[in-house]
């Protein structure tokens, strides 16, 4: 898992039905970037008992679920949006603990997900943690006709494009009533479950098998789309859409690799998006 550069994944899964009036089209797979810094801002509230908005959401519901062997803590929460739309914001790993239980996963076979490629372990129990609660809301009266963005930061980002995709293999939501955008998202399953993610995306694009580690062709592989900021991010910065035509495209974010001597620099870029922590 390489986590230096200045990652955003925006993936919208969305089939283009005749019988199904679209909701998220075309348009929304162009990266907006209003858009991307208020569902950061969502994120961010995620981690704070009292956030203050730019925007003004209803929060539906603030989740604090236990995860994993540690009892570590998953958190998400659930906000409406005028227009019908409901936002799951996940957050990113919460303690030491759960980091390194998160990364002694790398060393635990992965784990099949519907039988579309292997995800990761960790990321695998995390998701049936939190995806209960998901669910529940997803279908509540209320909101059972809302179109729903999934976003999240670290962790959060492979929790809210697994729930994503969770969504819509169930048939919760057609595939033009959900989109997904995550922040430092890693790379959350193999090249399979990639290609198969990505086969769900309107906009597929195909893929030669270039993984970011070349020896491997069943380690962790990211799905598309990519939005780098090669030059940081503030209100003037420039971007670089990396549309997953070139499989893990290495003139992007992977070019660049996380040393020892540029750790520092690496956890902070991986932490830090639109100026703020």
């Amino acid at each position: 898992m390489k986590i230096y550069k200045i990652n955003v994944f925006v993936i919208i899964l969305a089939a283009l039905f005749d019988v199904v009036t679209p909701i998220f089209t075309e348009i929304d797979g162009i990266y907006n970037e209003t858009e991307a810094r208020v569902l950061f801002e969502l994120v961010a509230a995620v981690h704070n008992s009292d956030p203050q908005f730019s925007i003004r959401p209803k929060l539906i519901k603030h989740h604090h679920i236990r995860c994993d062997y540690l009892n570590s803590d998953c958190t998400f929460a659930l906000f409406e949006l005028p227009g019908s739309q409901i936002v799951v914001a996940i957050r990113g790993t919460r303690t030491m603990s759960q980091f390194f239980f998160e990364t002694m996963s790398a060393f635990v076979p992965d784990t099949s997900f519907h039988g579309l490629g292997e995800i990761n372990s960790y990321f695998s129990m995390t998701h049936g943690a939190v995806w209960a609660e998901i669910q529940k809301h997803l279908t509540h009266n209320n909101y059972s006709n809302h179109d729903v963005i999934f976003t999240g930061h670290s962790l959060g980002g492979s929790l809210a494009a697994l729930s994503a995709f969770e969504t819509v293999l169930t048939g919760i939501r057609e595939t033009n009533q959900v989109k997904v955008v995550t922040l430092a998202e890693p790379r959350t399953g193999n090249m399979v479950f990639a290609k198969n993610f990505d086969r769900h995306d309107y906009r597929f694009w195909p893929r030669i098998d270039l993984p970011c580690d070349p020896r491997s062709r069943t380690g962790p592989y990211h799905h598309s789309t990519e939005i780098w900021y090669p030059d940081g991010m503030n209100e003037t910065a420039r971007y670089i859409v990396c549309n997953g035509s070139q499989g893990e495209e290495l003139f992007c974010s992977d070019r660049v690799h996380v040393t020892v001597a540029n750790l520092g620099k690496g956890i902070s870029d991986h932490r830090k998006y639109f100026g703020k922590m």
